[in-house]
């Protein structure tokens, strides 16, 4: 009775041990299941008589254009912001509770060191200042850790052009320790899935180390980058996007769903492939999704 006992204990543990390991923490960043961690998709779009995204479980996002903190400063790259207009945008966003995306765009974080750090203390003087204003809010820069590159991101990591992306991205760590969390862009320049998939696991594991756990929510667009002289505003495939929430979903912590100002369409082929994809979401063992469970209705 005893020896059955004991063996039964001994098998019980053999197969105990697989799950338990399986269920452990990852050995590096990105290799989290990530049917195990919560995944975040917010609403970055601007289109007009969209319905409400909430009931899809998609959450709010606050984007903050450079324009918001007045309509001069920026057009002189050696100027910063009022301090006070920053603040008081901070003052109207502070109880929303929902994560703030700066986008300020046009002070350089490549060339030579001396350049890039006066640019660098731009950025953080400019978040601290909000900050200062709403301090429980999470707070990170559109597209600036990492250094958005697609020709050397996608480059073998041992390649000298890829270390050299990489060297400069260790050049702004000051950005990197003033940020709550990274918002590396992951937009569309090329109609190769292949090639996008290469670069967008390239710029997140790039985010995963420079950021040194924070989180990593990536801007999508639906559409291509219109840097794209031939393919530039036109709609990407059901199957390229859903390639690329998914892509996303494996290595990132979450997704910014961004938009141009263009007129809702309910019937859009990326739209239905979102829908798609926030229902399995929802289903997937521990969501804390909102469920499925009724059409909204329109703003």
């Amino acid at each position: 009775m005893k020896r059955g006992f004991v063996l039964f204990v001994v098998i019980g543990i053999l197969l105990w041990c697989p799950v338990s390991l399986s269920l452990g923490g990852p050995q590096s960043p990105g290799e989290n299941p990530a049917e195990l961690r919560q995944f975040i998709v917010f609403d970055g779009t601007s289109y007009s008589n969209k319905p409400d995204l909430a009931a899809y479980g998609i959450r709010p996002i606050h984007l903050v254009y450079a324009g918001r903190f007045g309509a001069e400063w920026f057009k002189n790259q050696d100027r910063l912001p009022e301090r006070a207009s920053v603040q008081a945008l901070a003052r109207e966003l502070a109880d929303t509770g929902a994560p703030v995306v700066l986008d300020i765009e046009h002070w350089a974080l490549k060339g030579k060191p001396e350049f890039v750090r006066q640019n660098v203390k731009k950025y953080v003087d400019v978040l601290h200042w909000f900050r200062e204003s709403a301090p429980g809010l999470q707070i990170g820069y559109y597209g600036t850790l990492p250094i958005r590159d697609y020709w050397r991101a996608v480059q073998a990591p041992e390649n000298q052009a890829h270390r050299d992306w990489m060297k400069e991205d260790d050049q702004i760590r000051d950005l990197r320790d003033a940020v709550d969390v990274l918002f590396p862009s992951l937009y569309t320049f090329y109609a190769d899935q292949n090639g996008w998939k290469t670069y967008a696991i390239a710029q997140i594991k790039e985010a995963r180390r420079v950021g040194k756990g924070k989180p990593v929510y990536v801007f999508l667009w639906p559409q291509y980058h219109d840097s794209n002289r031939a393919l530039g505003g036109r709609y990407l495939s059901a199957d390229f996007w859903t390639l690329q929430l998914e892509t996303a979903h494996q290595f990132a912590d979450g997704v910014v769903v961004w938009s141009g100002r263009e007129e809702w369409n309910e019937h859009a082929p990326w739209w239905t492939a979102t829908k798609r994809f926030m229902q399995r979401l929802h289903d997937a063992p521990g969501s804390s999704t909102t469920p499925l469970e009724r059409e909204p209705r329109s703003r």
